[in-house]
């Protein structure tokens, strides 16, 4: 079952890369669909060009649910596709993950799939494999630089409308009124910058009010550590907890109801990713919502690279369109 369900996430991926660009709070300049792929006969993206190739995956770390299941999708579809992987997991370390791609360009890879760990740090080597011919694609995660230059193309969620969707849902829910505690995920990392600003706009007009804002690395156990330490010094205080992921809502869930708050009564707690314990929280009125945020990059990422292998125009940025889940559509056999 689990396995038809990411077949299915995997289409509905493909799909929304020209469906997002019709989305008005989502259009971007330079987003266009591009130039018609090369079909096979069957009408499917030939993805034969893939066969042979050797491409080096290149994991910020595997510290999550998230991660290993991203892990897992392109290591899958490399597989599927008769492709060679060379796979890093950086554990976290920006200069690590540098050191890591830098070997992989030495190993002549045709091709470099990189999930950076931060925005700054990895330029250098990545301008140097574009310098070499090998194509760069960032998944879920951007880096300062230009494409072209630092790299090919770029596959991730609209982090920014993800956190704007949640927000209105916690401005909906308390009527614009109350304290907010946000748990952070990885400085310098595009899903927490975006995510913070995309909800902090949102709710700048309104009578919420961020009393405390702290990183915990997108990580459970961190997550719940940190809230313990909030709720011990102002708990009475807290009205909303949001979240750059679920794994930190599930850990602040868990120090929410050892502190004897009642989550989704006390205190709201939302978060972005739609993992299936999430999805299952908030259906149950334990979470408020959840935004979708896919990990199976392994089947979009790998059409990409056929249409370059083919020489088809591949768009400098591809959006993926993600999903508000909260009480009337949550459903855990949709999360990962």
């Amino acid at each position: 079952m689990k396995k038809i369900l990411m077949l299915m996430l995997s289409a509905v991926l493909v799909f929304s890369l020209v469906a997002c660009s019709d989305k008005e709070e989502k259009k971007e300049e330079g987003t266009d669909a591009g130039t018609p792929v090369k079909q096979a006969e069957n009408g499917e993206l030939d993805m034969s060009a893939l066969s042979g190739l050797t491409v080096g995956f290149s994991q910020c770390d595997n510290a999550s649910a998230w991660r290993i299941a991203e892990t897992e999708s392109i290591q899958e579809t490399a597989k599927e596709n008769d492709v060679t992987l060379v796979y890093a997991d950086a554990g976290g370390d920006i200069a690590k993950q540098a050191s890591d791609i830098g070997d992989m360009i030495a190993q002549g890879v045709d091709y470099i799939i990189a999930a950076p760990q931060e925005e700054d740090g990895l330029q250098s080597v990545l301008q140097e494999a574009m310098a070499e011919g090998i194509g760069v694609i960032l998944v879920d995660r951007g880096v300062n630089g230009e494409a072209g230059t630092d790299y090919t193309t770029a596959i991730m969620s609209d982090f920014i409308w993800e956190a704007e969707q949640v927000a209105k849902k916690v401005i909906e829910a308390t009527e614009g009124k109350g304290n907010v505690v946000i748990l952070q995920g990885t400085p310098g990392a595009t899903s927490a910058t975006e995510r913070n600003e995309g909800f902090l706009n949102t709710i700048k007009d309104t009578d919420l009010k961020v009393i405390v804002e702290q990183p915990a690395g997108f990580l459970m156990a961190e997550a719940q550590s940190v809230m313990e330490n909030i709720l011990q010094a102002q708990g009475d205080e807290v009205d909303v907890v949001f979240c750059h992921n679920d794994d930190m809502a599930l850990g602040a869930l868990t120090a929410i109801k050892a502190a004897g708050y009642k989550p989704g009564e006390d205190i709201l707690v939302c978060g972005i990713d739609g993992a299936s314990a999430a999805l299952e929280a908030v259906k149950s009125g334990e979470m408020l919502c959840t935004a979708s945020c896919s990990p199976y990059f392994g089947p979009i990422t790998f059409e990409t690279i056929a249409k370059l292998k083919n020489n088809e125009q591949v768009d400098e940025k591809l959006i993926i369109e993600d999903t508000l889940f909260d009480i009337d559509n949550a459903d855990p056999a949709l999360g990962y």
